[in-house]
């Protein structure tokens, strides 16, 4: 009977992972919004990504779950804010022993359960290896670096191996794609690929192809090699005849930094402006999306987890999920599926946005400058400073319409002290003094 059982759910495994859609996510590293042709970029050329965009779904609200790189990471892997994971407190660093908890549950970890094989090439972020590898996260395969390449200890790793000798990273790029080539050719059955780049994150390197290649210094070279890399993956599906039936999504952890364009928005990485949270978001998925189509519907990189369970008829392990299915979406429908989404710097909760409107309290990492609730507390100021701002407008960050919206001001405070109480009591330090407490 138990071997009967087994054999049963074997089977049963096998029907699904037939039936399975794969799943390849490409992330750039601090790639602004306005720094893909889609998104009017004019001195970098990116053929292969707006290509993704003319064919598929193209996001002008599409947002990263925070504006560094490890929280942005953490959230886009488990659908859930980083707070709650512990890694809602800036970027890992080298030396940090903590790392993504093994009880969160990975789209790897998902996909593992949906009978998908699954692989990251490139950049983790979310820990130190060996003891925190992607391969405790459910992912089968691994292979590249640690954390970002401006931090000490930056090295190549096989699986859980430590490959020798110094990084080349004028050569990364290319051998991130060689890699991911040789996955879409050579897996079996469905899978999940996440190609997680290092640039343009700085110190910016790229091939000796395309050094020179763009109109947009180092910093446009190294992006339009990533758009030949994505050039290459497509091509790779294509010629396997799975492209189809492939979900592919573009996007970026948050922001450009010192080089790179928000597409005209305000602020950028580090920072709780548009800039630094509005991000290039294009899925493509032929069985699926009809192409072509532009939505301004506000998404979220949380939405990976939750779109992949609905679309592999798999439940997320978590209690709590913070994003949403895109499916709706993908089907058709042109509606959110967030009432907000949430601006955190640091463990913070500084702003939130619904489609229409945004409020923020506070744009950066520390000081009292920009801390905009606790005006009331500065000479000449008797009140705190509301910036209730239009989130629809092209300069939507541009003017406060707090003093002619007073209600819209007050539903908006109401749900940021929900959130607050939220999130708060999950936080693993105590809250900067120049914030206010929760309300």
């Amino acid at each position: 009977m138990v071997r009967l059982t087994a054999i049963l759910l074997l089977l049963s495994a096998g029907a699904l992972a037939a039936g399975a859609p794969n799943v390849v996510v490409i992330l750039a590293d601090d790639l602004g919004y306005g720094d893909v042709g889609a998104n009017g970029a004019r001195r970098i050329s990116t053929p292969h990504i707006d290509r993704l965009a003319e064919r598929g779904l193209r996001f002008t609200q599409g947002y990263a779950s925070a504006n560094v790189c490890s929280p942005s990471r953490a959230g886009l892997l488990t659908g859930r804010y980083a707070i709650r994971s512990g890694l809602g407190w800036k970027v890992v660093s080298a030396t940090s022993e903590h790392g993504l908890p093994v009880a969160e549950e990975t789209i790897a970890e998902l996909a593992g359960r949906a009978g998908l094989t699954s692989m990251l090439i490139g950049k983790w972020h979310l820990g130190r290896l060996p003891q925190h590898s992607p391969l405790e996260h459910g992912f089968d395969h691994f292979f590249g670096v640690p954390h970002s390449n401006d931090m000490p200890d930056f090295a190549l790793y096989e699986g859980r191996e430590r490959l020798p000798g110094p990084v080349d990273q004028r050569l990364l790029t290319s051998q991130y794609t060689q890699r991911a080539v040789h996955f879409v050719e050579e897996t079996e059955g469905p899978f999940l690929l996440l190609v997680s780049h290092t640039f343009p994150h700085i110190p910016l390197y790229a091939s000796d192809r395309f050094l020179g290649s763009s109109q947009a210094g180092l910093y446009g070279d190294t992006v339009q090699e990533l758009d030949w890399s994505t050039g290459e993956i497509i091509a790779a599906l294509q010629r396997r005849g799975v492209l189809d039936d492939t979900l592919v999504l573009f996007t970026s952890d948050n922001g450009p930094f010192f080089e790179g364009s928000a597409g005209g928005l305000k602020g950028g990485k580090g920072n709780a402006w548009e800039g630094g949270y509005r991000v290039p978001f294009i899925a493509h998925w032929p069985a699926v999306i009809e192409g072509g189509r532009v939505t301004d519907a506000m998404v979220t990189n949380l939405d990976l987890l939750p779109t992949m369970a609905q679309a592999l008829d798999v439940t997320p392990a978590a209690e709590v999920v913070d994003g949403r299915s895109l499916m709706p979406l993908f089907r058709g429908a042109d509606t959110t599926p967030h009432e907000y989404l949430y601006y955190f710097v640091n463990e913070e909760v500084v702003g939130l946005r619904s489609q229409r409107w945004k409020m923020l309290t506070h744009a950066y990492y520390t000081g009292s400058l920009g801390a905009f609730e606790r005006f009331d507390q500065l000479p000449g100021f008797a009140a705190p400073y509301e910036l209730l701002l239009d989130a629809s407008a092209e300069d939507g960050e541009a003017y406060s319409y707090a003093q002619r919206h007073p209600e819209v001001v007050a539903e908006m405070q109401a749900a940021l002290a929900r959130a607050r109480n939220e999130f708060y009591p999950l936080r693993s330090r105590p809250p900067q003094s120049t914030y206010p407490p929760s309300r």
